[in-house]
């Protein structure tokens, strides 16, 4: 019985630690209308993109590093965002990027003709 035990016990935690490494190694997928931008200030509903402020429309959601949803009056953050506008001009979308994200970003508009 207790070695059933320790063979169950053991099956879990391998299961378990090979699922963190797969969730570790998802890659996010940004739409392609979305646009890289410098977010510079938050004072919810204003958020300031590359100098211009920009109102957080109804339904509005901002992702983490994590791809959590975090709340617009909790954003606290200065840095390199994806970022989508609806058809009203309003921000529907805003990602935070990870540095790694920012570094991709980076080389892709580089990459883009101008």
């Amino acid at each position: 019985m207790r070695k059933l035990l320790v063979t169950l016990c053991l099956l879990i935690l391998q299961f378990t630690a090979g699922s963190h490494v797969a969730f570790s190694q998802q890659t996010r997928h940004f739409p392609v209308n979305s646009k890289l931008g410098h977010l510079s200030a938050v004072a919810f509903p204003l958020f300031t993109i590359d100098g211009q402020q920009v109102l957080m429309g109804a339904g509005g959601q901002i992702r983490g590093t994590d791809n959590l949803i975090i709340l617009p009056s909790t954003a606290n953050y200065n840095g390199l965002v994806r970022y989508q506008l609806d058809i009203n001009g309003t921000l529907h979308r805003l990602w935070i990027l990870t540095p790694d994200e920012a570094k991709q970003a980076k080389q892709e508009e580089a990459q883009k003709p101008k």
